[in-house]
Formats: structure tokens, C-alpha cells, sequence
């Protein structure tokens, strides 16, 4: 399979996927909120394990929770490309490649922050530059993500690195709408965190953000998901 398998449509038209996802949220709360419970449930596991530190609390995390996590990616990609979730939908052929770019980006972020780690403890300048590097890695891994999420659970049998180069393309294309999605769940985290009755809320609309947000950047390439219905 070749990069075809991503060849713009010829009469590509863009959607507002933010929007059809937010007005879809209401009405699918209830598998909203049993999607985004056990993502809390493991980030609570993660930081009681951990201590708080980050070094242990960041790799438990993605690591136990990406299956977890790709379980709550494909509610939010069913609401805004279709506005409707069902049980069929979470038996997708995706769910492993999905898994498997959750734990790539895990490992980018493990590894960086153990090379902090013996930075930390050496103070070599030798041991700098790993991890420096894997901040540049681990950023890229990162913020491609949930492009790359949203590209396997849509094509489960394209080619690994091609859905990285795509994932890659998108956000060198049309870089504002995939910092802003990390940035506005961000903002959403920290609302969490201070307002904490949204606590059981907030993963399922930051993933209705990066969803949508992965979308409009892939959309500046052409690439449009394979199977959406259309809403006025």
C-alpha cells in the first residue's frame, strides 16, 4: 500500500469538525462519561503509584492507559465525524495500530525524561544532548499524535510510517489548529484541576478537541476520513 491510500479527494470540502463534535457531546454524554472514567481512573493510578514523580507517573500512564485512551479516541471520532457513537463502533481493526502510536509517544516522552534524569545527576554536558534531543523527539511524537490516532482508527491497514509522514505533513501545513488543540486541552486539564467536579468531563472534551483539531489540519492536505455523515 502506498501513500495513495491518503490521496486528497478531488472535491474535498472542509467541515467545522469542532462544531459538529461540541453539538453532539449533550446528547452522547453518557458514553462520554464512561469513556473518560477510566482514563481518570489510571491518571489517579499513575500519580498514586508514582509519588508525583513524573519520571515513573508519565510512562505508567500512557503505557497502562492507552488502550484506554484509544477507547475514548474512537467516542470522539465518532462524534465529530458522524455525531453518533455506538457499541459496534469501539470493534474497530484500528484499535491496535492506535494503541501502538499512544505507546510510541509514551516512550519518546519515558525516555526523555530519563535522560533528564541522568542529566540531573551527572551534570554532563554528554548527557545533555540525548536529552535534547529527546525533547524534539518527544514534542514531535507528542503533538502528532492524535493525527495519527485519527488517521489509523480511519485506515487501520495503512502503512505505519506513512500515517507518521501524513500525521507530519498536516502539522507542518497547518500548525495552528494542532498546537491550539493541545493547547485548548490543556486549558481544559488545568480547569479540571481547579474546578474538580469537571475532573469525570474534561478527557472526553479534550479528546472531541484534538479529534476535531486533527481533522482540520489533515484537511489542509486533503485527507478526508473515509466514512462521515454529513450535518447541515
Amino acid at each position: 500500500m502506498t501513500m495513495r491510500t491518503f490521496a486528497p479527494a478531488a472535491a474535498a470540502v472542509e467541515e467545522d469538525w469542532l462544531r459538529r463534535g461540541a453539538r453532539s457531546l449533550w446528547s452522547r454524554a453518557p458514553w462520554v462519561l464512561a469513556a473518560s472514567a477510566p482514563v481518570l481512573a489510571v491518571a489517579v493510578m499513575a500519580g498514586w503509584l508514582s509519588g508525583g514523580r513524573l519520571l515513573v507517573a508519565a510512562p505508567v500512564a500512557g503505557f497502562a492507559g492507552a488502550p484506554f485512551l484509544v477507547a475514548l479516541a474512537i467516542v470522539a471520532q465518532r462524534l465529530v465525524l458522524d455525531g453518533e457513537v455506538r457499541a459496534r463502533d469501539l470493534r474497530v481493526p484500528g484499535w491496535a495500530g492506535a494503541v501502538a502510536v499512544l505507546w510510541t509517544a509514551t516512550a519518546a516522552v519515558a525516555l526523555t525524561l530519563a535522560a533528564f534524569e541522568v542529566y540531573g545527576r551527572t551534570g554532563s554536558a554528554a548527557a545533555l544532548v540525548p536529552a535534547l534531543a529527546g525533547c524534539v523527539v518527544a514534542a514531535h511524537a507528542v503533538a502528532l499524535a492524535p493525527s495519527a490516532v485519527a488517521l489509523v482508527l480511519d485506515r487501520p491497514r495503512a502503512p505505519w510510517r506513512h500515517v507518521w509522514v501524513v500525521a507530519l505533513l498536516a502539522a507542518a501545513r497547518r500548525p495552528v489548529p494542532v498546537l491550539g488543540g493541545w493547547v485548548a486541552a490543556a486549558l481544559l486539564g488545568r480547569l479540571a484541576l481547579q474546578l474538580q467536579a469537571l475532573l469525570l468531563v474534561v478527557p472526553g472534551v479534550a479528546a472531541v478537541v484534538l479529534v476535531s483539531a486533527a481533522w482540520t489540519a489533515l484537511g489542509g492536505l486533503g485527507v478526508m476520513p473515509s466514512r462521515h455523515t454529513s450535518q447541515d
